[in-house]
């Protein structure tokens, strides 16, 4: 007598006309043929690609601040945090890329195992994708997750190089690293926002309530 299971299957096996179960090297084929050599449809824009990032993360009520050295990135934090309810205590990931920031004395800079304990977070995104103007940021000993989704006010430094067009450019550019996959990697666009009570929209809901990107212009 067959199970539930073995029927169910079986009356999905003779809706597509098969008699045995396809191999994973068969399904694997059967997908790709499916999907053609064809380039997928994209959105396409004239602007830059760094144009397009600004626009799209502006449009997700991000902000962002160019500089060109990695010694200015302190004072264009400072200078964000000037007019925030955030204090002066700042964590930091301990990212190789950010040793060389000139933090100024009006702000107190902790290196940051976690976000735990942090209003304001700064790490660094591995790129950007301009295609929607989200972040990604991969986990790591230098780039604890939590320092990304846990403090109110999260800063990230985004080399400009890094701006690729799309998703399936990250993809490229992630099996080129030798320590690819890493345990968490996140696409973040715009603060944390919700619209579940009544369709209004409330920033910071389940995250940060601002997204601020320090765009630099220096060569890796």
């Amino acid at each position: 007598m067959s199970s539930p299971r073995e029927r169910i299957l079986g009356k999905i096996r003779t809706a597509l006309a098969r008699q045995t179960v396809p191999t994973a090297a068969e399904a694997s084929s059967s997908r790709l043929a499916t999907l053609g050599d064809g380039t997928p449809q994209r959105p396409v824009w004239t602007e830059s690609n760094l144009e397009r990032f600004t626009r799209c993360l502006e449009a997700a009520s991000g902000t962002l601040v160019r500089v060109r050295t990695v010694g200015e990135i302190g004072q264009a934090v400072a200078e964000y945090l000037a007019d925030k309810p955030a204090g002066q205590r700042v964590h930091v990931a301990p990212n190789p890329a950010l040793e060389a920031v000139d933090w100024p004395e009006t702000l107190t800079v902790e290196q940051a195992t976690h976000g735990r304990d942090a209003l304001v977070g700064v790490s660094f995104a591995e790129a950007g994708v301009a295609e929607t103007g989200s972040l990604a940021v991969l986990s790591g000993p230098d780039n604890p997750t939590t320092l990304s989704f846990l403090p109110d006010y999260h800063i990230v430094v985004l080399r400009t190089a890094d701006v690729v067009p799309y998703f399936e450019d990250i993809w490229v550019r992630m099996r080129e690293r030798h320590d690819f996959p890493p345990r968490s990697f996140n696409f973040i666009t715009g603060p944390s926002r919700t619209a579940d009570v009544e369709q209004t929209l409330q920033l910071g809901a389940h995250g940060p309530r601002s997204l601020h990107v320090v765009l630099l212009e220096e060569a890796p």
